[in-house]
């Protein structure tokens, strides 16, 4: 297995699954078995609604199956429950747990990602232990529709200054993505591209040609 720091050297692209955009179980299933059959790196779960052991199973079993690919899988807000399920760590928005409580309750092989919103915010995080730090929204999203996008001068300033992987999300799809990876960015995170379209694979591909296409410029 790959150590975390070897894992964040390649990621590029790293898809959100919020099982709130597919509350049917089987069709947030499927849309996840899509993602590991594309050229992901890793996937985020959203599991708000975790309450019964049929989601449990279900969620387990998506986790075995992305680990048979070697595709790590992060569980947003809740340590608990990526402890559980099998997963590689943990996302953190700003106002959830402390990264100093989720690493103790992981453990040091872990991934922890943390939510950064400006340079500030970077700054405050200085001394904690996670892994990366993921900034936005970039551009508008309906997901994220009440939060203020960052500048493209601010992620610029961050990626210069983070002594972490950088990670961009918010509204990123393949017609905009070189303009992000402009400023520094060499990883991206989506919630609705091509994970709400009708060809997964697809659209993952196309996104990866043009990231794979960019970096080497």
């Amino acid at each position: 297995m790959k150590s975390k720091k070897q894992l964040l050297k390649t990621w590029k692209i790293y898809p959100v699954l919020d099982n709130r955009m597919f509350p049917e179980q089987g069709r947030f299933v499927t849309k996840f078995l899509e993602l590991i059959d594309s050229p992901v790196d890793a996937i985020q779960l959203r599991l708000k609604d975790l309450k019964d052991a049929s989601q449990f199973r279900a969620a387990r079993m998506m986790v075995r199956e992305a680990g048979k690919k070697n595709i790590p899988v992060i569980m947003n807000d809740r340590p608990e429950a990526a402890l559980a399920l099998g997963c590689r760590g943990v996302h953190l928005g700003k106002d959830d747990i402390p990264v100093s409580i989720a690493r103790k309750i992981l453990g040091s092989a872990a991934m922890i990602g943390r939510t950064i919103r400006d340079k500030k915010d970077l700054f405050a995080a200085g001394s904690q232990d996670y892994d990366y730090a993921a900034v936005g929204p970039v551009f508008y999203s309906p997901v994220k529709a009440g939060l203020e996008q960052i500048s493209f001068s601010a992620i610029r300033e961050i990626c210069r200054v983070s002594k972490k992987p950088v990670v961009a999300i918010g509204g990123i799809n393949k017609d905009n993505v070189r303009a992000v990876m402009a400023e520094g960015i060499r990883t991206v995170a989506f919630m609705r591209y091509g994970v709400s379209g009708k060809n997964v694979k697809r659209e993952i591909e196309e996104l990866r040609k043009i990231m794979s296409t960019e970096g080497k410029g």
